[in-house]
């Protein structure tokens, strides 16, 4: 019950985070404090004095209300000087500064920007997960919203971040995809005529579970439930259903009624409580079979590609003959 609880305070904190006007930006070893007492990753802001991209980026992508909330919340935010004379110590290594003729630089920026000093160079690092991103060169505000997303979501776990960052610009940029279904788009099925439905016709189940507040939950209801090849293998295969995390409903769902788990549970809904083990990751595509057993749970963000291979292992039941990996050896040679 604590990690429902916990979802609650954050929630009810967002507006005071969103007026927040600027990054605070940590030094070295205030960051490394925090971070022993709550490890998070680390986004680093590589410039200097005379780079002229980054100020212009201080002035822009860092001063975003959106990036600034963002980081703010989620990052230990260090801004370095590459070319400082200082001493730096960072995870128990000491990085002193290289001479080159008139010129100092960071032996930290030249560590992490594996000696391709360019600025500015932003970095996301987390050593837990072994996350060690360099990006050099200004990032514009889409962008820079599209990579926070990407790390603080999760998504980072399963999709790769090119590919996802397209879908996020496709979503939230100039040309953003609209809301409302597309022709070709999943058609999704009202829990109240489930179980009529499952017992008419024997087919898995899909349930996705979303959340208003997820950026990656309504990437994957624009983009890849819209896709045309993606609704194909949902509708061969699978009952499709859909659950907002708070929504306010009284369903029922393989023969279990649920409802709205109220204020003390972060107004969660019971299905989303009961399907999380504990833990609530959003989006999460659920799938059951036939007679109402969970096949698999997918956490995080499925782009087109993979979600199509998925929903085929899944739906085609490959999974009861063949592991994962060698699913898509197959598949690859299948398009040779």
């Amino acid at each position: 019950m604590k990690f429902f609880l916990l979802m609650v305070c954050l929630l009810g904190c967002f507006k005071g985070w969103a007026q927040e006007e600027e990054i605070h930006w940590l030094t070295i070893p205030e960051a490394e404090e925090q971070y022993r007492k709550q490890p998070k990753p680390y986004v680093f802001d590589f410039y200097t004095d005379w780079c002229g991209w980054c100020k212009h980026m201080d002035k822009t992508t860092y001063s975003d209300p959106v990036v600034v909330s963002f980081i703010n919340r989620n990052f230990y935010p260090v801004r370095i000087n590459a070319e400082s004379a200082d001493t730096v110590r960072f995870r128990n290594k000491v990085y002193l500064p290289v001479r080159n003729g008139h010129k100092w630089y960071s032996g930290l920026a030249l560590e992490m920007l594996k000696g391709k000093l360019s600025y500015p160079t932003t970095v996301f690092w987390y050593e837990p997960a072994k996350l060690d991103l360099v990006i050099p060169g200004y990032i514009e505000v889409r962008k820079m919203q599209g990579l926070l997303v990407y790390f603080t979501e999760n998504v980072w776990q399963v999709a790769e971040l090119d590919r996802f960052l397209t879908d996020f610009d496709r979503v939230f940029g100039a040309g953003a995809v609209k809301d409302g279904p597309a022709p070709d788009s999943v058609s999704w099925m009202d829990f109240k005529d489930f179980e009529a439905e499952r017992q008419a016709q024997r087919k898995k189940t899909l349930l996705f579970l979303k959340a208003s507040w997820s950026n990656s939950s309504k990437m994957m209801e624009r983009v890849i439930f819209t896709d045309s090849l993606v609704a194909a293998e949902v509708r061969k295969y699978f009952h499709c259903l859909q659950l907002d995390v708070q929504a306010r409903d009284t369903l029922t769902f393989m023969t279990h009624t649920f409802a709205n788990a109220g204020p003390a549970n972060g107004h969660l809904h019971q299905l989303a409580i009961a399907l999380s083990e504990k833990t609530l990751k959003v989006p999460g595509i659920y799938f059951f079979d036939e007679d109402g057993k969970l096949l698999e749970r997918l956490y995080y963000y499925l782009d087109e590609k993979r979600g199509r291979l998925v929903l085929d292992y899944i739906g085609s039941d490959a999974f009861k003959t063949m592991s994962w990996e060698d699913y898509l050896k197959l598949k690859a040679l299948e398009t040779l």
